[in-house]
């Protein structure tokens, strides 16, 4: 995976949106992320969800567990199944910031 542009004034969440690819994930908001509820059966260590939750985060220290992308891909995919991650998803769709299909005009 690629890393994008090191930014020592942003967070891990900004970091991680700035890798090629991740674009089209949705901003987990924090309220969610720190939602006990939302966490229950995703293993993980105080540590990785520290930071992640950080709002400050420098990808050129060593000090990243590894986990953190597995860890909010499992809690970005619980959210866009809620009633507000649908939501989320269907304004954006409503904006039009998902492009259409070329071949959807060939039928």
């Amino acid at each position: 995976m690629s890393s994008p542009q090191n930014n020592n004034n942003s967070s891990w969440i900004s970091w991680f949106f700035g890798i090629k690819g991740n674009e089209f994930l949705f901003r987990v908001p924090i309220d969610y992320i720190h939602e006990t509820f939302n966490q229950m059966s995703l293993e993980y260590f105080t540590e990785t969800l520290q930071v992640i939750l950080n709002p400050v985060f420098d990808s050129s220290l060593d000090w990243v567990f590894g986990d953190e992308e597995k860890w909010y891909g499992m809690i970005h995919a619980r959210y866009i199944m809620s009633e507000r991650g649908v939501d989320d998803i269907r304004q954006k769709y409503k904006k039009g910031d998902f492009e259409v299909c070329p071949k959807l005009t060939n039928r």
